[in-house]
């Protein structure tokens, strides 16, 4: 029910009103308020916060027209305004809408006018307030997905190991404010360096949710198991018995020992690395195969490991790299990818990958990101 507050000093105008809608309080499906001076109206308007419109005079000079609503102090009333006047003075009634007023009334005001003006300016004034309402509510949705992005970026390592020999170096790009591409890796007990790239099924926030689940369940599990293989399939079961029915994800696990740089790995249903040689050889590290985790009970991982020699890099990334389109719909493709890591594999991880994802951004100008992309490099100097 609206509530309109009356601010005219016509007291025949305010006895129709009265008459017609019942007294004071109005009838079922209007409620009035009213002040015949500017006093008492700056009175009312300061001490009540359930007005919807309110009906001016424009005539008085006591109560000064929409000129009014300028004199509160403290308090702004963000309400419909109407102007009522005795007049058909077009100027006067061209001022008030300059001064923003939302519609007009000239006396004698039948009530069936009144009411149909009323009915219109409170849908219109509804429809403003939801309108105002879901961009607050999407406002504040965007300040969360933009504080959840940003705490998830955190979550990702961002000081890599880099030592003489040694550098690492990974990037992720999401294709929301929230994306299923992780990457990780961590010391376990015996000196070797456990490095995961993965990606979960899907984008947004449903894919973040399952990425922190298996982050922390690779963080939970690899130091007590021995070898990758074991490590994904004790993932897999964890996962399949968190029941997250539609969701699984991609792996590629390996273990580094910087000693002897022997680096063991398995694939959970993930792209084949790249491994780059400095001769200029390049090979797609097709080997340690297994399906995807969270899908299927019992399916055993292999175990396979290769040697980085110096001058060697490998390149893990995932699915969003090579189907990142351009604006014809051309996915970047692995033949890119192979001649850009040909052409810069003498370069640090760090400048491998920029580069690397220089081409891809070259490549798509300006296209839509359709998935989260993510690259890991490992280099021996």
């Amino acid at each position: 029910m609206p509530k309109t507050l009356i601010i005219d000093d016509d007291p025949e105008f305010e006895s129709h009103i009265r008459e017609y809608f019942g007294g004071e309080s109005g009838n079922a499906e209007h409620a009035f308020v009213f002040a015949n001076d500017s006093a008492h109206a700056l009175s009312l308007m300061a001490e009540l916060d359930d007005i919807d419109i309110a009906v001016v005079s424009i005539d008085s000079k006591d109560i000064g027209g929409l000129s009014i609503f300028q004199k509160m102090k403290g308090k702004r009333l963000r309400v419909p305004r109407i102007a009522v006047t005795s007049s058909r003075d077009l100027p006067s009634i061209r001022t008030a809408m300059n001064q923003g007023a939302v519609d007009f009334l000239t006396k004698p005001v039948s009530m069936d006018d009144l009411l149909a003006t009323l009915g219109k300016v409170f849908a219109d004034c509804e429809i403003r307030r939801k309108a105002w309402r879901t961009e607050a509510q999407l406002s504040a949705i965007r300040r969360e997905m933009d504080l959840a992005g940003s705490i998830q970026k955190r979550i990702l390592p961002d000081q890599f190991p880099n030592s003489q020999d040694l550098e690492v170096f990974a990037q992720t790009t999401p294709a929301q404010e929230m994306g299923g591409d992780f990457y990780d890796f961590f010391d376990l007990d015996d000196g070797t360096i456990a490095i995961v790239v993965a990606d979960v099924s899907g984008k947004g926030v449903p894919a973040a949710f399952y990425m922190a689940v298996v982050r922390t369940l690779f963080r939970a599990t690899a130091p007590a198991l021995k070898g990758p293989a074991a490590c994904l399939s004790e993932v897999n079961r964890l996962l399949i018995g968190h029941n997250i029915p539609g969701m699984f994800v991609t792996a590629f696990y390996g273990i580094l020992n910087p000693e002897t740089w022997e680096f063991s790995f398995a694939n959970g249903g993930h792209l084949p690395p790249y491994l780059v040689r400095g001769n200029g050889e390049i090979v797609a590290v097709e080997d340690g195969g297994g399906v995807v985790l969270g899908f299927e009970h019992g399916v055993p991982y292999q175990q396979d490991s290769l040697s980085i020699e110096k001058g060697d890099a490998l390149f893990i990334y995932t699915d969003g790299l090579t189907e990142a389109f351009d604006l014809e719909r051309n996915p970047f493709s692995e033949e890119r990818l192979m001649d850009c890591l040909l052409e810069n594999r003498s370069l640090s991880a760090h400048a491998l990958t920029n580069n690397v994802f220089a081409f891809v951004s070259g490549h798509t100008d300006g296209a839509p990101q359709s998935d989260d992309i993510t690259s890991f490099v490992i280099k021996r100097f």
